[in-house]
């Protein structure tokens, strides 16, 4: 299903970047995790507290309550709804999938804005991963890094379920892919080593 520029069918975004019928196929996908939502709104649950408990204290104080209560609404819709509603598509439809022949980051923060951008495994230099919160939840981030000259240097992404298993997934898949097309795509001599680096 397709919303403005959101669309929620997941393999049929695959679709539009695994050509099968060239022999590419999928070999992994994962979305984030459910962390990066709560961290997200930790804001707006705190805005919504403090909209409850004004609307509470009005109602102690025999106030109004229709024009407070319709006041209090359009003020969370505006201000916490809206964003409440951005973290949930960001959380929920943001997702990463590899093929055989590339890697491709798949960001959806609104119904109005996506953003997919595919990376060819010949552009890929390497793979790291670094811990978020002392590594006490099973995720990551994992750090995609270019070769010289293309798109820039990293790219990273948090937030990532079992992020070294992930990122060694990656590294095989350039491996195999380098094997493959050996002497048609060389690897760069400059380009950073492929490698799975945990910071303490």
């Amino acid at each position: 299903m397709r919303i403005f520029a959101l669309e929620t069918n997941r393999q049929r975004l695959i679709k539009r970047f695994c050509y099968e019928e060239d022999g590419e196929c999928v070999v992994l996908q994962t979305g984030y995790h459910t962390l990066s939502f709560f961290f997200a709104m930790l804001r707006e649950i705190f805005m919504t507290i403090l909209f409850f408990s004004a609307g509470l204290t009005a109602w102690i104080f025999d106030l109004p309550m229709f024009w407070i209560s319709m006041t209090l609404l359009l003020l969370w819709v505006a201000f916490v709804f809206f964003n409440m509603l951005k973290a949930y598509i960001d959380w929920f439809y943001d997702f990463i999938f590899v093929t055989t022949d590339k890697v491709v980051l798949v960001d959806q923060t609104s119904l109005f804005k996506q953003e997919i951008m595919p990376i060819h495994i010949e552009h890929i230099g390497g793979v790291s991963t670094f811990t978020q919160f002392w590594d006490i939840f099973p995720f990551g981030g994992i750090c995609i890094h270019l070769k010289e000259g293309i798109h820039g240097k990293e790219i990273s992404k948090k937030y990532v379920p079992n992020a070294r298993e992930f990122a060694g997934q990656i590294s095989d898949v350039i491996t195999r892919y380098q094997r493959r097309n050996h002497g048609k795509y060389p690897p760069a001599t400059d380009a950073p080593a492929t490698q799975q680096a945990a910071a303490a």
